[in-house]
């Protein structure tokens, strides 16, 4: 069953073609690598998927509703959660309360009843902050809970971006470069938490990484962006064998284990 199916976008600024004809047909619980150069239009693909942009031509669907036309917050209630390739997180917030602001999709009380603690909102902001430590357990920063997140360490700040994601519920999760400024334990950790997360959460997840010890290792599936255009698409040995994408992104024909 597909979850999300991206019908031929295209993305013009000005004369500038970032992303010529993308196609996507995504299946439920797949976990997908997209890849490619600096500059191939991978992040502008995540943009176009959760609204920040919207396509020049062409249709996006997901959970069989066209959301090319949605906002950002429409999107990520329908169950799209993402991370960014520079984190983004409320710095001046604790740890904690990032989470949290994940979870607030979901209240349901009214302004009223948060502005005058009201016992509705006192229940729902009780569950969530337990559901939000529950989280943070998953990526081993319970303990830091009331730290500030812009002071945490890089990796555990990309930690805690995926968290907050997580907060939302989604069914579609979007991983924009998660392993970039890792050393290779903290990526072999982060190999292993996204393929527990897929598993736990039922998640599907398209992934950019430039790390292809990760891409190789965990995806099943892989799309290669050059210039906007989509020049290959196959499994891990299939990729790693094309001429074209050795051509213009790998460099030279390895094998990742």
């Amino acid at each position: 069953m597909s979850i999300l199916k991206v019908d031929h976008i295209t993305i013009r600024f000005g004369g500038l073609t970032a992303v010529s004809d993308f196609y996507l047909d995504l299946k439920e619980g797949e976990l997908v690598g997209l890849i490619g150069p600096n500059g191939a239009g991978k992040t502008t693909v995540f943009n176009m998927l959760t609204g920040v942009y919207k396509p020049t031509s062409g249709k996006i669907y997901f959970n069989n509703q066209e959301i090319n036309i949605k906002k950002v917050s429409e999107i990520t209630a329908l169950g799209m959660a993402r991370t960014f390739q520079n984190v983004r997180l409320f710095t001046n917030l604790s740890v904690l309360d990032n989470v949290m602001v994940g979870c607030h999709l979901r209240l349901k009380s009214s302004v009223l009843n948060a502005v005058f603690y009201l016992p509705k909102y006192v229940q729902e902001e009780s569950e969530i902050t337990e559901e939000a430590m529950q989280l943070l357990k998953e990526v081993n920063l319970e303990k830091l809970e009331g730290n500030l997140a812009g002071g945490l360490p890089y990796g555990q700040q990309r930690k805690l971006e995926i968290a907050r994601a997580l907060a939302t519920r989604p069914r579609l999760l979007l991983l924009d470069e998660p392993a970039a400024g890792m050393n290779p334990q903290e990526t072999k950790d982060l190999m292993n938490f996204i393929l527990k997360i897929q598993e736990k959460y039922k998640l599907t997840i398209i992934l950019i990484e430039h790390d292809m010890k990760v891409v190789m290792g965990i995806c099943k599936r892989i799309l290669v962006l050059d210039y906007g255009v989509t020049i290959a698409e196959g499994n891990p040995i299939e990729i790693q064998h094309n001429p074209e994408v050795i051509k213009a992104y790998l460099g030279v024909e390895a094998h990742y284990a």
